[in-house]
């Protein structure tokens, strides 16, 4: 079963690393994170998600990855 981390990398901050069931679910923290953030530190919110964290992202030192990870292969199991 493959699972979708999500790495998000601030300074001044705890690095945060998350494991979602699906991209969707994943991108969909990433949304969560960036609007709680943009708020706390007084950026204004766009109402459309992607530009949100284009914004967010954009100028800052802070980064982000989403990516997928499946389970080690089992011993003699050839896939």
């Amino acid at each position: 079963m493959e699972r979708f981390v999500l790495f998000i990398s601030e300074p001044g901050s705890d690095d945060i690393v998350d494991i979602h069931p699906s991209k969707p679910a994943a991108e969909s923290a990433l949304v969560d994170y960036v609007r709680a953030r943009s708020a706390t530190i007084g950026l204004p919110a766009h109402p459309d998600d992607d530009r949100a964290v284009a914004s967010y992202f954009q100028n800052s030192e802070a980064i982000y990855a989403i990516a997928r990870v499946m389970p080690l292969a089992k011993p003699g199991n050839d896939q």
